[in-house]
């Protein structure tokens, strides 16, 4: 079970973690904590609180909206490059989906590759951890989101919402990944 995390390092900017042991107070709460946006998880993981299915649910919003604007912006340019309606052809359809994949995998691969985030996570101050202690590195994100998504997604997101009653709040793609979401610094 984890139990403990260390904080990023210094000066590398990627986050460390680390399992060491259980927090000293055993209450479930860090002290002096608070965050007016969000409720209590009652989960710890040494020094870091768990993030929980409401905040995780809001950085995926986030995640899609940003989405849904690119979306918007790839649809207008290649309408006005074209000069045709991007329903109307499907090479137009094809280079819209394309510019849409290639973003998810910049945010959800490259992004989170790099520092434990896409950019909805970010923006709510969480991110991911590996349970092992190992950096959260390019092969987990691409473990995680191209192949744990799917998953999760294939029985009605039935792994998704698995983190509503998980004892470490994990979905499907963090169990395969082996990944936690904690709150950020």
């Amino acid at each position: 079970m984890i139990e403990s995390l260390t904080e990023p390092s210094a000066g590398s900017g990627a986050r460390s973690t680390r399992v060491t042991g259980r927090p000293a107070n055993g209450s479930g709460a860090r002290a002096g904590a608070a965050r007016p946006y969000a409720p209590a998880t009652y989960s710890l993981i040494g020094a870091f609180e768990q993030a929980g299915f409401g905040l995780r649910y809001g950085a995926w919003m986030f995640d899609f909206l940003i989405t849904l604007i690119a979306i918007m912006v790839f649809t207008f340019i290649v309408t006005a490059v074209s000069h045709s309606s991007v329903v109307g052809s499907n090479k137009d359809l094809i280079i819209v989906s394309g510019l849409t994949v290639l973003l998810f995998i910049l945010n959800f691969v490259v992004l989170a590759g790099a520092n434990g985030q896409s950019a909805g996570m970010r923006i709510l101050g969480i991110h991911i951890a590996r349970v092992d202690g190992k950096p959260f590195r390019m092969k987990d994100a691409i473990l995680r989101h191209l192949i744990g998504y799917p998953l999760s997604t294939v029985f009605l997101f039935l792994g998704f919402l698995w983190m509503l009653w998980d004892p470490r709040q994990q979905g499907w793609h963090d169990k395969l990944a082996r990944t936690v979401v904690v709150m950020s610094r």
